[in-house]
């Protein structure tokens, strides 16, 4: 206790100067995926004319410090330097700090005995040698340890410190921008199926995580999706600052922004420390989709029969038309569906890239149970320029509902010219050429049915 109550008396020796205190006018969050955020805050303060520190308390202890842009509007100033300030007070990095040097200590026992001698070790003993007759105490505790005075480079809590001249004694804004670690976001969906009607429920939570060490009270929170560039260690600090400054508009309205698509929060957010906060940004519950399975076709040997997996797939169009319209930033979609006594289950989850608007959202659930296949080779003729594949498919509904199956064929080729012939047919089975390389069979098979057809490619070079 003796040892708390010194080390709170002496902190006013690193307030030396004009403390502002980290209650904030305003404060705005630009959250970034990759682990970065741009703050920009407001303070004031009142202060006395002449040269003088000016403590900036309560900045996170990931803070860039190259990234710091302070601005000055009141009482005229002139800034001279910066530095932040990070090492805290704590009994263990005083104790580190102070070995090789006098301290005062009390001995063991009921009846504690206070003398002075030179720290020897900290960790894991505390070892003291006297400094009137050289013996050596190993301390029971640490808090046995009395310090004269607290390193000038610790600090009770993370702080710019800087440099000023004030012209006249008066109120001084501050506007201060920097870049922080240890702040981050991501996207996750929950989507509900409802398949009589063909339709899902899509709801978007955005969750921040803050690991930075300090809490950002009632916040405007604006999350970015996409990749920002960020300069290695070595490249000019300055630069990466610029940039990450032109990103930061607090009057941007639209979703899209410098080649990024921007959420802004509606409201203001508190956000503490070593919390996750999740905020709704979406909800729609009339979105049309289509589900199938789906099996690719990337090989074709010489002879042989290869079982068929189909990939159970869920597709939707992100369109005003379909209820959508809107850029889905990259995150996790869980998927729930009901049976048919309306029981709800989870039925998978799959991970979505940057969705831009009027773009199709793909979905992979798992393999369908009941739709099994085979493709077996009826011909096959590989001679120096020429090649002349048959191949023929199988595909099975062993299921009580109807299925819809797509084969995407992938041909195996890197030029030349390519004839392409099949035997599926209208009204089940139906093609779609996708590149000059790739077609798709789209077969609609009813319970307990199965279907064949042909699918041949030649290539002459």
């Amino acid at each position: 206790m003796r040892t708390w109550m010194i080390l709170a008396m002496l902190s006013g020796l690193l307030t030396a100067g004009t403390v502002i205190p980290p209650q904030k006018t305003d404060l705005s969050l630009t959250i970034y995926g990759n682990d970065r955020a741009f703050v920009h805050e407001r303070r004031e303060a009142q202060i006395p004319a002449g040269r003088q520190k000016l403590i900036y308390q309560n900045v996170p202890r990931s803070l860039i410090a190259a990234s710091v842009v302070p601005e000055f509007d009141g009482v005229p100033v002139t800034l001279y330097s910066q530095n932040y300030v990070y090492d805290l007070i704590s009994l263990p990095s005083m104790l580190n700090k102070s070995i090789g040097r006098t301290v005062a200590f009390y001995t063991n026992g009921r009846n504690p005995i206070r003398l002075e001698g030179t720290l020897l070790a900290a960790d894991p003993t505390v070892m003291v040698r006297e400094k009137a007759g050289g013996k050596i105490y190993a301390l029971e505790k640490p808090t046995q340890v009395l310090f004269p005075k607290i390193p000038p480079t610790m600090i009770t809590r993370p702080s710019l410190v800087w440099n000023i001249e004030a012209a006249d004694a008066g109120k001084l804004q501050i506007d201060l921008k920097y870049l922080s670690r240890g702040l981050s976001w991501k996207s996750d969906y929950v989507l509900n199926l409802h398949p009589r009607k063909k339709k899902l429920d899509l709801t978007g939570w955005i969750t921040v995580k803050n690991d930075s060490g300090v809490r950002y009270p009632n916040a405007r929170i604006t999350c970015l999706a996409g990749t920002v560039h960020l300069a290695r260690e070595n490249e000019e600090n300055f630069g990466v600052t610029r940039k990450m400054r032109a990103m930061y508009t607090p009057s941007v309205k639209e979703q899209s922004f410098a080649g990024y698509h921007i959420y802004k929060i509606p409201f203001r957010e508190t956000i503490a420390d070593k919390e996750q906060k999740q905020i709704r940004f979406l909800y729609r519950d009339n979105v049309a989709y289509e589900r199938y399975g789906k099996a690719v076709i990337a090989s074709f040997p010489r002879e042989g029969e290869t079982k068929l997996r189909f990939v159970n797939t869920l597709r939707f169009a992100d369109t005003k038309k379909n209820d959508l319209g809107l850029p889905l930033p990259a995150g996790t979609i869980r998927m729930y569906g009901a049976d048919s006594n309306g029981s709800t289950h989870f039925i998978g989850e799959s991970r979505i890239g940057n969705i831009p608007v009027d773009e199709n959202v793909t979905l992979k659930i798992g393999l369908l149970f009941d739709a099994t296949g085979e493709k077996r080779i009826l011909k096959y003729v590989a001679r120096n320029g020429y090649r002349n594949v048959v191949s023929r498919y199988t595909l099975h509904n062993r299921g009580n509902k109807a299925l819809t199956l797509k084969v995407e064929e992938h041909i195996p080729t890197y030029g030349g010219t390519i004839h392409l012939r099949s035997t599926c047919a209208a009204p089940v089975c139906t093609i779609r050429k996708l590149t000059a390389f790739l077609r798709e069979f789209t077969v609609h098979l009813a319970p307990g049915k199965s279907y064949s057809f042909d699918s041949e490619f030649e290539i002459i070079r």
